[in-house]
This record gives structure tokens, C-alpha cells and sequence, in this order.
């Protein structure tokens, strides 16, 4: 039995609750599944160079350390991209999720980096029994900030 859930920096609640159509889903797969045009792009996905700038426009408040480009570089490659080909397409939002969110009885703690541009507020607004905290970071909190992260877990 789940008695609590925690989502950190989870996606907005249009993002999670407004389901992507079908023929999109399959557009996007297809695309990233090419063997001329999915071979491409993730041939410069895959490089270092984006992995950086990726990290650091959307994941980080500040430069991502080499730390984290290392451990990124060790998941590249052909085997690797199936889950990132299914995530990337959309199929994770394929349906709406609104239905079990708002039927959620569990506290649940939506856990939000301050430089984070995506509001998630409607979590809070839409859910019976949800808290929202921010903590200092973007969107990889448990990355940037593991022991703000680590003392906040373990407050619970």
C-alpha cells in the first residue's frame, strides 16, 4: 500500500493530465525510429556538447558539473535508445492521468525547484490532499541539491 507519494519536479498538470493524440504519438515514434532521420538526430542528441546545453537551459540553475556529462555519455548508444525513443515520443502521456490524480486519497508532496519555470500549482489546486515545496534547484533537485532533498525525505 502506498501511504504517501512524492513527486519531484514532476511535469505540469496540463502535461500529465492532457493526453496526446494518437497520431502524434506515432508521428514522433516513427521519426525518432528512422534509420536516416532518427539516426541523426540522435547522433547529435548523443553528444556531449547537447547533453550540456540540454542540461543547462532546462535541467540545472547552474552549469551542469562533469560529473553528471560523465554519467550521461556512459547511457548513450543503440541499446539505450528504445526507452528514450518511447519517452521522447510521448507515450508516457497517452492518456490523461487526471482521473486517478483526483481520486488520490494518499498525501501527496509535489517537490519544486525554485529556478524551475513550470508552474505546478494546479496540482495543489486540483488534488485533495497535496502540499507543494520548493527547494533550491531547477528540475534534477535530488542531482543539484541531493542533501536539501536527502533532509527533506527524511522530514517525512
Amino acid at each position: 500500500t502506498v501511504r504517501k507519494l512524492i513527486m519531484a519536479s514532476p511535469p505540469t498538470w496540463k502535461d500529465i493530465t492532457v493526453a496526446v493524440p494518437e497520431n502524434e504519438l506515432e508521428r514522433n515514434f516513427n521519426f525518432l525510429r528512422s534509420p536516416i532521420l532518427g539516426e541523426l538526430a540522435f547522433g547529435i542528441l548523443e553528444s556531449r556538447r547537447a547533453i550540456e546545453f540540454f542540461s543547462n537551459q532546462f535541467l540545472f540553475s547552474n552549469k551542469c558539473d562533469e560529473s553528471w556529462l560523465d554519467k550521461t555519455e556512459l547511457e548513450f548508444g543503440v541499446k539505450a535508445r528504445p526507452p528514450v525513443q518511447v519517452f521522447n515520443s510521448g507515450f508516457c502521456m497517452n492518456r490523461s492521468l487526471e482521473p486517478e490524480l483526483l481520486r488520490l486519497d494518499q498525501p501527496t508532496l509535489i517537490v519544486e525547484g525554485k529556478d524551475d519555470n513550470r508552474q505546478r500549482n494546479e496540482y495543489f489546486e486540483n488534488m485533495k490532499n497535496c502540499q507543494i515545496q520548493i527547494l533550491p534547484g531547477r528540475n534534477v533537485i535530488p542531482w543539484e541539491f541531493p542533501e536539501d532533498f536527502s533532509s527533506l525525505l527524511a522530514g517525512i
